[in-house]
């Protein structure tokens, strides 16, 4: 960790529906599918962590499969001086910056 910096350790719940994913883990590389994770992480990193956001995601869907819960953990690591933020913002944030309306 840097210096002063702090890291947050949060437990998330999202739902999906898989039609238009390829499974729930994230595509990597210049293919055309993209998978659920590929969306929550995108939206993580405008909250501006030191280091990337990663999810690890619990458990994981084919393509296609929809999930009405699913569990994933990740770590945000704020700035010297700035709190972790509440869950509740950090679950305000999240939904506001996906951009695919299947996910929430």
């Amino acid at each position: 960790m840097g210096s002063g910096a702090v890291r947050a350790r949060y437990l998330v719940y999202f739902q999906y529906l898989g039609t238009d994913f390829n499974g729930v883990a994230a595509v990597r590389g210049a293919q055309r599918a993209v998978g659920v994770q590929n969306y929550l992480e995108e939206a993580a990193a405008k909250l501006k962590s030191v280091v990337p956001v990663k999810f690890v995601i619990s458990s994981r869907t084919d393509a296609g499969v929809h999930a009405l819960s699913n569990a994933a953990h990740l770590d945000v690591q704020r700035h010297s001086g700035q709190p972790p933020f509440p869950p509740e913002v950090l679950t305000e944030a999240l939904n506001s910056h996906l951009r695919h309306p299947d996910i929430r």
